[in-house]
């Protein structure tokens, strides 16, 4: 009986010590992917990597980047509201017909060109313009 019982208690300890042996065996198959301890991160920064980019990336979601972009859609459905002709771009008229002040006060600042209509791509170089200025002050 006590033979029995060693043998069985061998079996059981060598299938224990095969099973954990192949557990610390590398995985050599492609298709097999590796286990996630293998595949995390290394514990320190990338040494070569510049300090502004270790930091994480601005959350563009919210803030003064979204503000803009809604402003700027929202100016740019205002102004093709105003186009009555559809041509893509504004006169004086049409701008102070659809009660677009900024644009008919500050029109021969935007109209670089002198064309005597301005699009939506002048009208944001020419508030581009603005903001770098304030900025250099």
């Amino acid at each position: 009986m006590k033979l029995l019982q060693l043998a069985m208690l061998s079996a059981a300890a060598s299938i224990a010590v095969m099973s954990h042996a192949g557990a610390q065996t590398p995985n050599t198959d492609p298709a097999t992917p590796a286990p996630a301890a293998v595949r995390s991160a290394p514990a320190h920064p990338e040494p070569y990597l510049p300090p502004a980019l270790r930091k994480p990336l601005p959350d563009y979601t919210s803030g003064p980047v979204l503000l803009r972009y809604q402003a700027m859609q929202k100016l740019k459905k205002r102004f093709e509201e105003a186009d009555q002709d559809n041509s893509g771009m504004l006169t004086r008229d049409e701008a102070r017909q659809a009660g677009l002040g900024f644009i008919e006060k500050n029109f021969d600042h935007i109209d670089t060109n002198q064309r005597g209509k301005v699009t939506f791509d002048d009208l944001k170089n020419y508030l581009i313009q603005r903001r770098e200025e304030s900025r250099s002050r």
